[in-house]
């Protein structure tokens, strides 16, 4: 009997693994190409903004921050809790309550975006801070804060059904959409009309409404595409659990204020660093506001725009796990939800870890790629920067990453309170860091923050599941050597290659990043391959590529 019971629990972890593997794979693509998307379109953009590139940046970064908090706010994390439920109901076959709830956070979202969208408008003059250019970027996102809650929901609703696909294609087509229509407006207005950069920014702003039409789009093509199964689920539902419409709605609503809070911790370190910045350089510093402007649109925007390709990857490990966790947890199985996690975490060190490691290794060409060179002290100060936030992006992913593992199981009360702690060291540390280091203060702070708030996430779970980290760490520790040893490699044909081309020239920095992403992703995939961990990890797959390559393990 028990070599049934750990047969039966070993078929349901292998199921599991493979339907996180399947769906982090579509999350991962999606998100992935909407990121790299979103930072790509940067080329063209600064290079149509000429001298006035960095002040577009960091007026576009000052819009997108407050309107990224008030998406979450407008969204009041609903789309992860429906995604949760979702996922419990089908677990126990309640299909139709999982319809009605679907409905029902139609409402709210409807009613949050809204109230969002007005706050948004009415309030742009005040969250301004003194900067009139940012008013009508505010006033160009509220649409965007309306709307994209039912998008948002309809996203949770399909992803609690495993329906991943959906979920990333609707990502790709939204940024699609926002890209070519900001490219095109900001193209019109500053070549063929010689207009205001201010007002280009403001189009490029407004693109976030334009692009969730198109999200929108996808989504409801996907309901009506699929509307048969969905009669066929409803058909088969058990019906044996009664609640009412006031418990369906509070049901949500307690799962999402977690969600809403933690899910915005990125947006209030982003949020802190906005409002203290200037006014700590200012006391400390005599540059001038344009120098400042400069200096955090360098690491807000810039930095930050390349890095969230990176985080891209959590986020998507992170909403595939939300399900399966929640699953796990109906079933009251401790040791699923201890394999899970264990899981979710290496599979994250193993595409994490060595992304982050390379992206700091290439930071100088790939900076000069997207931004330009526009003097070397400049291009110095955005490499270092880049540099930094890439190691920083790491905790950025493991806090997104651990605290979406929390709701998973429902302990939302780790992650607030590791939000928390995480947020009272960064204030603590903003002041003193942006004193004595600059544009770089925010990141140390950030990352000291971050570091603490997924320490405290990591000993409550592993404090509540056992979670038998040993294997974990060996794969950390092997993941992080080839990293490193990758990571030598790319830097040292970067600087190389550095000796004997332009630094100026965007080509040429292109056809260094290649050459050394490409051996540098050799090198860790040999050494990957010598050990057993990606075959743990992705699948049989892998022994059949080792034996093709005439790799042997060590």
């Amino acid at each position: 009997m028990m070599g049934q019971t750990s047969s039966a629990s070993k078929q349901v972890d292998n199921s599991n693994q493979k339907k996180m593997l399947q769906g982090s794979f579509w999350m991962t693509a999606g998100s992935l190409m909407s990121r790299i998307l979103g930072a790509l379109y940067v080329i063209p953009w600064v290079a149509m903004f000429g001298s006035f590139w960095l002040q577009g940046n960091a007026l576009f970064s000052k819009g997108y921050n407050i309107y990224s908090l008030f998406l979450m706010a407008s969204t009041a994390g609903v789309p992860s809790a429906v995604s949760k439920l979702v996922a419990r109901y089908n677990a126990q076959q309640e299909y139709n309550l999982a319809f009605r709830l679907y409905k029902k956070s139609l409402q709210i979202g409807l009613v949050t975006g809204f109230i969002a969208a007005g706050i948004l408008w009415f309030g742009a003059p005040w969250l301004a801070a003194g900067d009139v250019n940012v008013i009508p970027v505010l006033h160009s996102l509220a649409p965007a804060v309306f709307v994209i809650p039912v998008m948002s929901m309809t996203r949770g609703f399909l992803q609690g059904n495993n329906q991943m696909v959906a979920s990333a294609m609707s990502q790709f087509i939204e940024q699609l959409v926002r890209v070519i229509y900001m490219l095109f407006m900001t193209w019109m207005l500053l070549i063929l009309n010689n207009g205001a950069w201010q007002d280009a920014v403001v189009q490029s702003t407004f693109a976030a409404f334009v692009g969730a039409l198109g999200g929108i789009a996808v989504l409801a093509w996907t309901l009506w595409n699929q509307r048969n199964w969905f009669i066929l689920k409803k058909q088969e539902s058990l019906d044996q659990i009664k609640i009412s419409e006031k418990s369906l709605i509070w049901q949500v609503v307690k799962q999402a204020i977690p969600f809403v809070i933690v899910g915005s911790a990125i947006q209030i370190y982003q949020i802190i660093d906005q409002y203290s910045f200037f006014k700590i350089m200012q006391i400390f510093s005599d540059f001038s506001y344009d120098m400042l402007n400069r200096q955090y649109a360098i690491f807000d925007f810039n930095a930050n725009k390349l890095i969230m390709i990176v985080i891209s990857l959590a986020v998507a490990l992170g909403t595939t796990a939300i399900p399966l966790l929640a699953a796990a947890h109906v079933r009251k199985n401790n040791d699923e939800i201890a394999s899970q996690i264990r899981f979710t975490l290496e599979l994250f060190m193993f595409v994490m870890i060595p992304a982050a490691i390379g992206m700091a290794a290439i930071a100088q060409p790939l900076y000069v790629t997207f931004y330009g060179y526009d003097s070397a002290l400049e291009a110095l100060s955005g490499t270092l920067i880049l540099q930094f936030s890439s190691f920083l992006g790491i905790m950025f992913g493991l806090f997104t990453l651990l605290s979406t593992i929390t709701q998973g199981v429902s302990r939302n009360d780790i992650a607030l309170k590791a939000l928390f702690y995480g947020v009272l060291l960064k204030l603590t540390l903003q002041i003193p860091a942006v004193a004595l280091l600059g544009a770089m203060g925010p990141l140390v702070a950030s990352m000291g923050g971050f570091l603490l708030a997924s320490g405290y996430i990591l000993y409550g779970l592993q404090k509540i599941y056992q979670l038998k980290l040993e294997h974990c760490v060996m794969t950390l520790n092997w993941v992080t050597f080839a990293a490193l040893i990758m990571g030598g490699v790319s830097f040292g044909i970067t600087q190389g290659m550095l000796l004997f081309v332009s630094p100026t020239s965007r080509l040429m920095q292109i056809m260094i990043i290649i050459m050394a992403v490409s051996l540098g992703g050799l090198v860790y995939s040999y050494i990957m391959l010598k050990t057993k961990i990606p075959d743990q990890l992705l699948g049989n797959r892998v022994a059949m590529l080792r034996r093709k390559l005439r790799i042997k393990l060590k």
